[in-house]
């Protein structure tokens, strides 16, 4: 605090060197003054957001576009313009004019501005703002705008169009800059006239050589229009593009470019071309190569590191390098990597990457191979631009001359449940849908699901829920599942696809010295793993033999059930094919959409079609030994990866191969009977008419009296089957002779209400 022996001579020294101006309000307002000096020293943390968020932020009624405007926290809606001081990473000052805009935010030290400004300062991290004394920007007599090369082939008209329209507002620019010109929104008239322009990236990069102004180049910022400045557009050049990407949730709420849950592959595949894009010459050559499965998500992962390092992303499939005639492939593949080399700074994706190098006949062209090697080394050769190459494969079959090239090979495998669940949020906010579901219970029910197959379930069910319910916001949790039960009952037809049955204990009848052993074999590693971790024994196995109709094939079903595991269910025949090498190909196949689905039951129904005596089959080609071989080797590597359960089922054990049946693969033989005594007959009775109402409660006891010793569960079924059916006639006659006076419904539900003893009884 001043005292006012201080104050008074402050006020006599301010007399004395302004005699003019009254001292006491001359103090008041140079303190004012001086604590808006304090208030400019304010330095804000720079975020970048996208211009659909500007938009949708600040309202689309704002004369300022969202390269030419920064936000902080305030609550003044009216913008000023204020000079943007900051920083470089190589300490470089820069100042520039813009619009400051103050809106309520969380955070007082934040400043949200564009991806495209943020590129202009060079990526600083932080600046201040400062008084602009000339309010009033002039316009630019001329500016040059070069086209930045991109893998796109924009047409003269396009790009005309684009730049009318963009320059119809005034535009603050200064030399050096990069604009970002969408084409779906100034170049409407063209965009939704021409279907090539909706399968091609929408949006045009110009970069700004020259600005002049009375004859003079000038460097600061200045508007330009298109009835007050003159455009040109000179020779194209090559430049990196602004960086839109996030590795971290803004408090602006923006997406993230790359879903969490694949964040580790990201990460990997970052540290890979860091050191290519900051060191230009090097010896070695950056090429990798991408597998995983098809929709596993390998182009949006290369996507996403484009956007990462503002580098272009030239795409090529495999039919644009490949042709019919050797010539042709050669001016394929040279014409295309030119192109490549042209839009460089830019990372080049290969698709379909299997099937290149192919001949008619199916075969690897040694060719073709050497002469794309060739190609490789020519492009990576005296560029002045970073240049990154990715092969994805959706096959792990590429031949040793081909895998000799790459420096790393990521494999991207099916993601677990936590993984899951962090692609459904993504995928459910990337399309502004709102769900109070249980995404975790969702996430673990869509084991083996890829990137794509989770979108394609999140897709089916908001669309379907906005379909009946115009009016809510919020998706429930039964829409997912509905969609999750059609996704599944779509993969059926493709080897079945892993999912958990609805087989309950109650199904099973009898049995229990079975059901204790299965289970005691199977909730153990899953309970209690660190148990079996330091002495790497576990049982793999189980074999379930005995005459048809025991039910070895509704048990497995329940103990997947019980234990909350995956179920692939395999029958022999159906993995058999007549092409050589089809049918192990597919042996692998299952045991990898096991891996991806694990935990998780794989249950081989007729084993001994599939594992037959090795030297024993009479085959000529040998087919079936190389199945029971390639089975066996799968055996062997089968908990490396995953928790993954064998159960097989046969009535022939005799028949499979005795290298199957050892300790390690096949552990354990069990043997699944025929109900022998009366109570074991009652429990499969009364599993399999739980849902009947009979009318009499010794229905069940009277039958199993009079059943014979060797019934089967089948043959249970058969005489519950034809009772039900019995009834249902009776009551029919009764309702067509005026006995009876019922709806069709009841009908329907009271069907099997009418089982009596008598029915069963004719039966037996």
């Amino acid at each position: 605090m001043i005292k006012n022996a201080d104050f008074g001579f402050l006020v006599y020294l301010v007399g004395i060197v302004y005699p003019r101006r009254n001292s006491s309000c001359f103090i008041l307002y140079m303190f004012l003054n001086y604590c808006n000096v304090l208030k400019q020293q304010q330095i804000f943390t720079l975020r970048a957001i996208t211009s659909t968020f500007f938009t949708n932020f600040v309202g689309k009624s704002a004369v300022w576009d969202s390269d030419n405007t920064v936000i902080v926290n305030g609550n003044t809606e009216g913008g000023s313009l204020k000079y943007l001081v900051a920083n470089e990473p190589s300490n470089k000052i820069i100042k520039r004019k813009v619009n400051v805009i103050q809106k309520p935010l969380k955070n007082n030290s934040v400043a949200l501005i564009s991806y495209n400004l943020l590129f202009n300062l060079n990526s600083a991290s932080n600046c201040t703002f400062r008084h602009c004394r000339d309010k009033s920007i002039k316009f630019a007599d001329e500016v040059e705008l070069s086209l930045i090369n991109t893998s796109s082939d924009w047409s003269p008209i396009v790009i005309d169009t684009c730049l009318k329209n963009y320059f119809t507002l005034p535009k603050l620019v200064c030399t050096g800059d990069v604009l970002s010109v969408d084409l779906k929104k100034y170049g409407k008239e063209i965009f939704f006239l021409s279907n090539k322009l909706n399968n091609i990236k929408q949006t045009l990069y110009f970069k700004c050589t020259k600005v002049i102004y009375m004859g003079k180049l000038v460097h600061e910022g200045y508007l330009c229009a298109t009835n007050k400045s003159t455009v040109k557009q000179v020779s194209n050049i090559q430049s990196f593009i602004p960086r839109i990407f996030s590795c971290e949730r803004e408090i602006c709420d923006d997406l993230l470019s790359c879903p969490e849950g694949f964040f580790s592959y990201f990460e990997s595949m970052k540290k890979a071309v860091i050191p290519f894009v900051n060191k230009t010459q090097s010896n070695f050559q950056p090429i990798f190569l991408v597998e995983g499965r098809k929709g596993s998500g390998k182009s949006l992962l290369v996507q996403c590191l484009a956007n990462y390092f503002g580098m272009h992303l030239y795409t090529i499939n495999n039919f644009d390098i490949s042709a019919n005639i050797y010539a042709q492939n050669e001016v394929k593949l040279k014409n295309v990597f030119f192109g490549a080399k042209m839009v460089a700074p830019s990372i080049v994706e290969i698709k379909d990457f299997e099937n290149f190098g192919k001949n008619n006949e199916g075969e690897y062209d040694e060719r073709l191979i050497s002469h794309f090697i060739q190609e490789v080394r020519s492009l990576f050769r005296n560029n002045s631009f970073p240049l990154v190459m990715f092969c994805c494969c959706n096959e792990k079959c590429i031949p040793g001359e081909l895998k000799r090239i790459f420096l790393k090979i990521f494999d991207i495998k099916a993601p677990n449940d936590s993984e899951r669940e962090k692609i459904l949020w993504w995928i459910l906010e990337s399309m502004n849908a709102k769900t109070d579901a249980d995404i975790n219970g969702i996430a673990n029910k869509t084991h083996g699901f890829l990137f794509e197959d989770l979108k394609a379930l999140a897709h089916r069910a908001v669309t379907e829920f906005y379909s009946e319910h115009t009016n809510e916001e919020s998706v429930p949790e039964n829409y997912f599942l509905r969609a999750l039960e059609f996704m599944q009952s779509t993969y059926h037809e493709n080897l079945g696809a892993p999912r958990v049955p609805q087989v309950k204990w109650d199904d099973v009848g009898g049995l229990s010295d079975v059901k204790e052993e299965i289970i005691k074999t199977i909730k153990l590693p899953l309970k209690h793993p660190d148990l079996l971790k330091t002495t790497g024994l576990k049982r793999s196995g189980l074999l379930l033999y005995g005459p048809p109709g025991t039910g070895k094939t509704l048990i497995a079903k329940a103990v997947a059930t019980e234990c909350g595991l995956c179920f692939l269910s395999v029958k022999g025949p159906e993995l058999l094919n007549m092409y050589v090498g089809q049918s192990e190909q597919n042996v692998r196949e299952v045991f990898e959409r096991a891996r991806d689905a694990s935990p998780c039951i794989i249950f081989f129904d007729e084993l001994d079609s599939l594992a037959p005596n090795r030297g024993a089959s009479g085959d000529s080609g040998g087919v079936m030994d190389r199945v029971v071989s390639q089975l066996l080797a799968e055996m062997d590597g089968l908990n490396k990866s995953g928790v993954i359960f064998i159960i097989g089922a046969t009535n022939r054990p005799d028949l499979i191969d005795p290298a199957l049946l050892r300790p390690g693969r096949i552990d354990k033989l069990l043997y699944v009977g025929p109900c022998t005594d009366e109570d074991s007959k009652s429990a499969v009775l009364t599993a399999l008419t739980r849902k009947f109402l009979l009318e009499e409660n010794a229905v069940i006891d009277k039958t199993v009296k009079i059943c014979p010793d060797n019934f089967s569960g089948a043959d249970f079924y058969g005489i519950c089957s034809g009772a039900w059916m019995s009834a249902v006639r009776r009551l029919i006659s009764d309702i067509e002779n005026g006995k009876t006076f019922i709806s069709i419904n009841t009908l329907i539900r009271s069907a099997a209400l009418l089982s009596n003893l008598s029915v069963f009884l004719d039966l037996i």
